[in-house]
């Protein structure tokens, strides 16, 4: 009897916790960028502007510190696979210079092969990724960021939790996207 209880109450309890948290996840789809697109209006955006472009693009992850390190990842998108994933580490010296000091390039079959860089995502797993690994952070305790280009296509996504000093952007950041 008692394991019946227990089966019984664990959907209430899920529902529990998950009601607290939609509050949060509708205030944190509301975030707009400088072009005024939320995730929601930018998602419907990038699925039309796929579809007229034939799903082909190209986009670069950036992943930098102030400590002046850093690296790229290039996705190539074509029909919507990816078709090749080029990767820089670069140091920034105290002259603004960048020195690469680590790369390589995966095609068709290797891609994925390497640890180091972005994982091998379409835009529509970074968009899926941003409403499940980002957009759900507590607004109380972090700043939630959303940011989209011109077209509304998604060029940041990720929160810094409050009162952090350095490196503490955790999410997606593009530096350069562009349609095939």
């Amino acid at each position: 009897m008692e394991k019946i209880y227990s089966v019984t109450l664990l959907p209430f309890i899920f529902l529990l916790f998950f009601s607290c948290s939609v509050e949060d996840l509708q205030e944190n789809l509301a975030v707009e960028g400088e072009y005024g697109y939320n995730f929601r209006e930018s998602k419907a955006e990038w699925d039309r502007l796929k579809k007229k472009n034939g799903n082909s693009y190209v986009y670069t992850i950036l992943e930098q510190s102030w400590t002046g390190f850093g690296s790229e990842t290039t996705i190539e998108v074509e029909k919507g696979k990816i078709t090749a994933r080029h990767y820089i580490a670069f140091e920034i010296s105290e002259e603004g210079d960048k020195k690469i000091t680590e790369s390589y390039e995966e095609f068709k079959n290797d891609i994925g092969k390497h640890n180091l860089g972005a994982p091998p995502y379409t835009m529509d797993d970074l968009y899926k990724t941003c409403l499940s690994h980002y957009l759900i952070a507590d607004p109380d305790t972090h700043e939630i960021l959303f940011e989209t280009n011109e077209e509304g296509i998604m060029t940041l996504c990720g929160f810094v939790p409050q009162g952090c000093q350095d490196d503490c952007f955790r999410g997606i950041r593009i530096s350069y996207f562009t349609w095939k």
